[in-house]
């Protein structure tokens, strides 16, 4: 079985949501105060702000699921992880996170990367 925190999995949760009612259930479950998300396209700070961004990915993209593609790497109140935006089971866009959690496991900032880290040279 694999072990991946409750937060983590709400977030994953209210991502593959429809309804925003849905999304701001799930994210309020894993989201601390004024938690701060930050992608390649989006800022968004707390609940109803990040509730808003899902919302909208999920008006340009009903059809997509995001899934875990790893499992989680854990330290210091850090986790790692891969995951895939995929629609009709092929995967459109492919990255990771890290997300850092408080004390009583809530998300405080997730950095999300999409696509493969750069070549070195």
């Amino acid at each position: 079985m694999i072990n991946r925190p409750a937060c983590l999995v709400s977030y994953f949760t209210a991502w593959n949501s429809h309804g925003i009612d849905e999304i701001l259930q799930h994210v309020s479950d894993a989201f601390g105060t004024n938690t701060r998300y930050f992608d390649p396209h989006r800022v968004a700070t707390g609940v109803e702000e990040f509730s808003a961004c899902l919302a909208e990915f999920r008006t340009q993209r009903p059809d997509a699921e995001i899934v875990w593609t790893s499992g989680v790497d854990s330290h210091h109140h850090l986790h790692r992880y891969t995951w895939e935006v995929r629609i009709a089971k092929h995967a459109i866009v492919a990255g990771y996170d890290v997300v850092e959690v408080d004390v009583a496991g809530k998300i405080v900032a997730v950095f999300s990367f999409f696509g493969p880290l750069p070549d070195i040279g």
